[in-house]
């Protein structure tokens, strides 16, 4: 079979192509304020254990600030979240910053759909990504809200 090269930018479109909700990612940065990043790659991944994960790129400042062992929080967006999305892709700055709680230790955005408080399990290199493997600790939702969701480009659901 020939091996043939894939365009980044022709993956990415077409990666786009399939529809998923919005999240925050953050931790607690050395300097001990909250460092949220957005990311479309979230998914669960197993209810026994309760795992979570999400693919960060290898040059993301998040990278270094994640290890094994420590909370992290992921907050999935509502449809009127789109400026927070835009400030934690680093694509639009809202002032005054997006607000965070702490959930087991775990910084979580004010106002979110649904949340997860969890534990760092694992780190899995995948190319120019890591996975982070989570283990959830904590969690709850507001279901009478409507998440943000992305299709190339973002879309609301009403």
């Amino acid at each position: 079979m020939e091996k043939k090269t894939i365009d980044p930018k022709q993956l990415r479109s077409v990666a786009s192509c399939f529809a998923t909700g919005v999240s925050v990612v953050s931790v607690i940065n050395p300097e001990g304020a909250p460092h949220g990043m957005t990311a479309s790659s979230f998914l669960s991944v197993s209810l026994d254990p309760p795992l979570v994960l999400f693919s960060l790129m290898n040059q993301n400042q998040m990278a270094d600030y994640i290890k094994v062992g420590d909370p992290l929080g992921i907050s999935i967006l509502t449809e009127e979240m789109e400026g927070v999305s835009n400030h934690f892709a680093k694509m639009a700055t809202l002032d005054p910053a997006p607000e965070f709680i702490l959930k087991q230790a775990a910084p979580i955005l004010e106002n979110a759909h649904a949340w997860y408080a969890t534990v760092i399990e694992q780190l899995i290199q995948a190319g120019d990504h890591v996975l982070v493997l989570c283990r959830v600790i904590d969690l709850a939702a507001l279901p009478e809200k409507n998440p943000l969701i992305y299709y190339q480009g973002y879309k609301n659901i009403t």
